[in-house]
């Protein structure tokens, strides 16, 4: 076993939340209501391998599917044609939704994608999302293992720091 500190940051979107109109022909973001489990751990394995996202890989099927096919839990693909370019997540479940607050649980565009200008109009997705629901706060975490530029890009949106923590994971070496 091994153990890397990684420092972990919660953000809340301070921006108005309202429609953020989407138009590309090229890129389509389009929700997933079924999307197949091989399909999804494909697109987050693409997004996150490079940054120390495993824990959706490690989970059986059968948990896996509990949490992405709640209906309170959304999937949201970022495709060029038919190709899966990245990806959002968002979760009201619990009592989220009671206290008008949504999650965004992944965010992210396969390497070759980001610096485009497409993490804009995957956040506006999400943003506008947040707006049918009648959502008044959003909110989303980053860490240290995340691409060099999601901290900066999610302050650069229009989200604040609310909290921070340091802590040790403790992960097998193959």
């Amino acid at each position: 076993m091994k153990s890397k500190l990684i420092n972990i940051t919660w953000l809340e979107y301070k921006g108005e939340i309202k429609k953020k109109p989407y138009d590309n022909i090229h890129y389509k973001i389009t929700h997933c209501n079924s999307i197949g489990i091989e399909e999804y751990k494909k697109i987050y394995h693409n997004v996150g391998r490079n940054h120390g996202w495993f824990g959706r890989s490690n989970m059986s099927n059968q948990d896996l599917e509990k949490i992405i096919f709640n209906k309170k839990v959304e999937i949201y693909l970022m495709k060029k044609g038919t190709e899966n370019i990245g990806f959002f997540e968002i979760d009201y479940t619990n009592d989220y939704i009671k206290d008008k607050e949504l999650r965004i649980v992944h965010f992210g565009l396969i390497e070759g994608y980001i610096g485009k200008g497409l993490g804009i109009k995957l956040m506006d997705a999400a943003i506008t999302r947040a707006y049918n629901l009648n959502i008044k706060k959003v909110i989303l975490q980053t860490n240290s293992l995340d691409h060099k530029r999601a901290l900066p890009f999610y302050k650069e949106y229009g989200f604040k720091v609310f909290a921070q923590e340091t802590k040790n994971l403790i992960y097998a070496v193959n």
